[in-house]
């Protein structure tokens, strides 16, 4: 199995360590034929990227789009879903400005909304006491299936992974709506389980470095791992091609 393009990656704009330019080199250098820049949103409390940036990156991304012609770039974002609220910390208008949109929850999400407050503290609980599982797996799950209903991204990253979900009610949600779900190399989640509990579903899904470094772009072993151990069938796979 070889990685074609890698569609989660992260720079300096947000809380990775090279430039946008780092990662296209490194996706050169790996043979990927796409690379999508996805850096963390605006409501990220301690990595969101600034909308005052906005204008530069995406000029930014133009200008590497003359200079390396022989692969796809694309300005994407990885929005945090708020919490049980299922609000995205992106306005609707504000999607169209990229080329592609990720959504996941995300511990350092930013909300004034009382449910989502309520959301994050019962994950915290849960993660460091193992207390109100069923309460979390409740709130968690409502959130991510109101904002795939609401918002018209492509893929949903590491699902389960920061909270306890229904994963096979978010994955029928998710074929509904052409929504993508993420195996992600730096998180446990979507694990080999989780992928045996969602055979029968038919499933589209993306592999991620989810890199934070430029060397790490397109270093997916663990992934691939996962999705050996669990059969899935390459054709489930946007962007995974047999290896001739």
């Amino acid at each position: 199995m070889k990685l074609r393009a890698d569609l989660h990656s992260h720079t300096t704009y947000s809380d990775g360590k090279g430039s946008m330019e780092d990662n296209v080199r490194a996706a050169i250098d790996k043979g990927l034929h796409t690379l999508a820049i996805t850096d963390h949103g605006f409501g990220h409390g301690f990595f969101g990227i600034k909308r005052r940036n906005l204008p530069r990156m995406r000029a930014e991304i133009e200008e590497l789009k003359k200079k390396y012609p022989d692969i796809q770039i694309l300005f994407g974002v990885e929005a945090n879903i708020s919490g049980s609220s299922g609000k995205l910390d992106l306005r609707r208008e504000e999607m169209e400005l990229f080329d592609i949109v990720l959504a996941g929850y995300h511990f350092g999400s930013i909300s004034f909304r009382p449910e989502d407050w309520t959301t994050h503290l019962l994950n915290f609980l849960y993660k460091f006491f193992g207390v109100f599982k069923q309460t979390a797996r409740r709130k968690n799950t409502r959130g991510i299936l109101l904002a795939m209903q609401r918002y018209p991204f492509s893929i949903l990253t590491h699902p389960g992974d920061k909270g306890p979900v229904d994963l096979r009610l978010i994955a029928k949600v998710a074929k509904k709506r052409g929504i993508a779900l993420e195996i992600n190399e730096r998180h446990r989640h979507l694990s080999a389980e989780d992928l045996k509990e969602l055979a029968d579903l038919g499933l589209n899904y993306i592999v991620s470095s989810d890199a934070h470094r430029p060397e790490d772009i397109a270093r997916v072993p663990q992934a691939l791992e996962r999705i050996r151990e669990a059969g899935v069938p390459v054709s489930q796979i946007v962007n995974i091609e047999e290896e001739e």
